[in-house]
């Protein structure tokens, strides 16, 4: 088996097929990587051993470093991310509580008015700051999670804010990270 460079796989001009990416991520996250996970599998399928560490700068969503923990593509998986609201969700799901986060989003009634309220109190601990995050990320357009983005309207189908707030495929995906985070 020849070792491809990244560079040399990256250039190739066949098209990613991001549905071969299973949906591991808590996140709905603008400008995410899952079309670069193809492309980093067969990298790393074409190298001589397993890499010892993978750092993924600028995790956002974490598709990388979810795909390559789930499918051990790599001895140690680290996720480094600036923003103090998304970094308070992994630290969250990976050191603290993500069981308690999974369970607290199943719990959580719904409605405009619901998420109006909790949105408006400060977050008090890393892992209300992580719900506060999930939640914003689940009704802003495009999950976007800075100052002044709009919340959703009209929704998928017209189903409007609750368009995107899956609780039990979110809970699904938490606790499936917390499984393998050691």
């Amino acid at each position: 088996m020849r070792q491809l460079s990244l560079f040399e796989t990256l250039s190739s001009n066949s098209i990613v097929n991001v549905s071969s990416v299973p949906l591991r991520s808590p996140f709905r996250y603008p400008g995410g990587k899952t079309w670069l996970v193809p492309r980093i599998r067969q990298w790393l399928a074409s190298q001589p051993f397993k890499p010892a560490e993978s750092i993924e700068p600028f995790a956002g969503g974490g598709i990388v470093s979810l795909t390559l923990a789930f499918e051990d593509l790599a001895e140690q998986v680290t996720m480094v991310e600036l923003d103090d609201q998304v970094a308070a969700v992994w630290q969250t799901i990976i050191s603290g509580n993500g069981v308690d986060l999974a369970e607290k989003i199943a719990r959580f009634e719904f409605s405009s008015e619901s998420v109006n309220r909790m949105l408006s109190y400060p977050a008090l601990s890393r892992e209300d700051k992580a719900f506060h995050t999930i939640l914003k990320n689940r009704v802003n357009h495009g999950g976007i999670l800075a100052a002044g983005a709009g919340k959703i309207k009209a929704g998928e189908k017209g189903k409007g804010l609750q368009s995107r707030w899956y609780p039990e495929t979110l809970k699904k995906r938490i606790l499936d990270i917390v499984k393998i985070r050691d």
